[in-house]
């Protein structure tokens, strides 16, 4: 069996204290096709959330937006018992790779019943120790509320969700089924940004880059060669940039530093010559929350205390 999977996750060679936990959030009252409960920080500060396999664990499952398809890790697969039955694609940020596919029977997050069956087997930094990635395949009419202050995952029903007063909306649309992808605009460029909680370093193309230097000299600057890891193989940078403003509806980001390349997902996912930027957890940990409505495609954030409809990044 052969199946391309779509893995976004980018994880940069910088490891960060894992801090304590916070006292969560009282579950709501939930319907039956939904779940809500505590989440933990992984080393690189994204959510990883309680996940059952098979009717074992919990496992740590990272949160990521970017990945169409969930994984496991070849160590879980291994303490499972679980014996690969064929071989997938794996698209990562920078590159394609083959990976082995294992069968489950059953993936859980809470009460909620999630994709099964053939999933891919990953190893190597860029699950930085988890048991695997819980992706958005099961995300489809529903919406994903993560908040990174409390440290809580809820997936509820879109149609049923309650209301996010005080939150910032950003409308958007989806691509390749269940990727958010919304509009923003840089000086005047329209941007494409994409929304990524598996990767925990922003990420923009070289077209983004040569429009910003048009339109503005001296928009970029080099910071030398960091060290990256995408799914298994590690990617040398030597470009960043940071974009003063990015304007996404009646938001407005300061100061988002990203890598400048041509990577692989922008060319899978069609978007080499329009100017796109693509927000990690560098950014996004920096809100009190974020939510993605998979049914409207829209995306919410919840900005604290922060003047209304203004973000800078620290």
């Amino acid at each position: 069996m052969r199946v391309a999977v779509l893995i976004c996750t980018f994880v940069a060679a910088l490891f960060a204290a894992v801090p304590a936990r916070a006292e969560c959030l009282a579950a709501p009252d939930l319907p039956a096709d939904a779940a809500a409960g505590p989440a933990a920080h992984d080393r690189q500060g994204r959510l990883v959330a309680p996940v059952m396999v098979n009717g074992q664990g919990p496992f740590r499952f990272i949160v990521d937006t970017g990945a169409n398809r969930s994984v496991l890790s070849r160590r879980l697969a291994e303490q499972l018992g679980l014996v690969p039955s064929g071989v997938g694609m794996v698209h990562s940020i920078d590159n394609v790779s083959e990976a082995p596919l294992a069968s489950i029977t059953s993936l859980r997050y809470g009460a909620l019943d999630l994709p099964s069956g053939a999933t891919p087997l990953l190893e190597g930094p860029v699950l930085a120790g988890e048991d695997g990635l819980l992706g958005v395949d099961g995300m489809r009419g529903r919406r994903l509320r993560m908040d990174f202050e409390r440290r809580c995952i809820e997936i509820t029903p879109a149609r049923n969700a309650g209301m996010l007063r005080g939150w910032e909306m950003v409308r958007g649309e989806l691509r390749f089924g269940h990727l958010v992808m919304v509009r923003a605009a840089v000086r005047g460029v329209r941007v494409n940004v994409l929304i990524d909680t598996g990767s925990d370093t922003s990420l923009a193309n070289t077209a983004l880059q040569e429009a910003l230097r048009t339109r503005m000299r001296d928009s970029d600057e080099a910071f030398g060669a960091p060290r990256a890891f995408t799914a298994g193989q590690t990617v040398v940078l030597d470009n960043i940039m940071v974009i003063s403003q990015l304007s996404m509806g009646e938001l407005e980001l300061d100061n988002v530093a990203a890598y400048v390349g041509d990577f692989h997902i922008f060319a899978l996912w069609d978007l080499l010559e329009d100017p796109t930027l693509l927000i990690g957890m560098d950014v996004l940990s920096q809100t009190k929350g974020l939510a993605i409505d998979y049914d409207r495609a829209r995306v919410f954030f919840d900005l604290g205390d922060r003047r209304r409809g203004r973000w800078a990044v620290n």
